[in-house]
């Protein structure tokens, strides 16, 4: 069975996040994805790893295999954490071409753009940005 597309699998997180009016119920959504992804091994959580311009410790582990960039990410916010892993779930075992052509939406047709501080915001872009210029590479 073929993969869904970013864009439909981003629709599907829009979608549950602006069910749930409540910024609390999101934040609960948001901890509890953050719970089905696994964590970045704490000797990875280094300065090599680490995403500049992020409010909060932020770190990637990106590879490629197989014609796919493999993402893993971790944060010692929860709130973060549970954003990046929509991140994570979006890109992880795409195609680089997919991952540079991703326009995310998914903060700002929700209530997290609203949430979060500007500083996280730029934040959640600088992990995008550095997941793409990795895909780039890939190329």
């Amino acid at each position: 069975m073929a993969r869904m597309t970013i864009a439909k699998d981003e629709n599907t997180f829009i979608e549950d996040l602006n069910m749930l009016e409540d910024w609390f119920l999101q934040y609960e959504y948001l901890l509890q994805i953050s719970c089905e992804m696994p964590k970045i091994p704490s000797e990875e959580k280094r300065d090599d790893n680490k995403v500049p311009g992020c409010q909060s410790g932020v770190w990637l582990k990106l590879s490629y295999k197989d014609g796919k960039v493999m993402v893993l990410a971790d944060s010692d916010a929860l709130i973060i954490r549970g954003i990046i892993s929509i991140i994570v779930s979006l890109l992880n075992n795409r195609t680089p071409q997919e991952i540079i052509e991703y326009e995310p939406r998914f903060i700002s047709e929700t209530n997290i753009a609203r949430q979060i501080s500007t500083d996280r915001f730029k934040g959640l872009h600088a992990v995008v940005n550095s997941i793409q210029e990795y895909a780039k590479k890939c190329l």
